[in-house]
């Protein structure tokens, strides 16, 4: 039985493959060709670069991130569940995750993330002159942290524990003349969680986004 012609789709889903067991070199045609079972050249035929690789696979986690927020969700938490979901992906498919958040990828993934926070915030309250640049704030917000999460994932095991353990070790002992805040708070900062930040991060920007309603809503009465 003749073997069906490849799609784009099958190298980026090759290549999400691989991204997940977060191996080096996942956009190599060398690695894609091998995991396809075809020749390295096969994914050029489809993609001009290793750029354009690389963006459609990021593309592809934007769709990802957004399939999996629940249905009929008010939209503060439509945007709490998007942040979460990107932050998530990115840190499952650490090599591209890590790549991609300052990137346009001009992609469908991206168009229909953009138009899902866009649609949220509208839906909010934040007047119509003011939508684009909040939508602004809270995705690139989301998105470096997704980036620096993805980047520590990529990190050996004995280093992000090692890392982790410094608030308990140099930290700890830090004379405290010298360093009087750090301390203060050393034991609170070596028991906050990345969930615990990512949660914070997003009341804040909601927060914000909330001040300015409120500040829209008193000038029009």
């Amino acid at each position: 039985m003749p073997r069906r012609s490849l799609t784009p789709d099958d190298f980026v889903e090759a290549a999400l493959a691989i991204a997940a067991r977060a191996e080096p070199d996942g956009l190599s045609g060398r690695v894609i060709g091998d995991e396809l079972g075809v020749d390295r050249s096969a994914v050029w035929r489809h993609f001009s670069d290793r750029d354009a690789l690389l963006r459609a696979v990021g593309d592809r986690l934007m769709q990802l991130a957004l399939q999996q927020v629940p249905a009929n969700l008010a939209p503060r938490e439509r945007l709490r569940a998007a942040g979460r979901n990107v932050v998530e992906t990115f840190v499952a498919y650490p090599y591209v995750g890590s790549q991609i958040a300052s990137r346009t990828l001009q992609g469908p993934g991206e168009m229909a993330m953009v138009e899902f926070t866009l649609d949220a915030i509208r839906e909010i309250g934040v007047p119509h002159d003011l939508v684009a640049k909040y939508q602004r704030m809270l995705a690139d917000t989301m998105l470096s942290y997704a980036s620096m999460r993805a980047a520590l994932a990529l990190l050996p095991a004995d280093i992000r524990a090692a890392d982790e353990q410094a608030w308990m070790g140099l930290y700890a002992t830090a004379p405290a003349e010298q360093y009087p805040a750090i301390a203060a708070h050393v034991f609170d900062l070596a028991v906050v969680t990345n969930d615990e930040i990512l949660d914070n991060l997003i009341n804040a920007l909601l927060a914000v986004v909330d001040s300015v309603i409120e500040k829209s809503t008193g000038r029009e009465e």
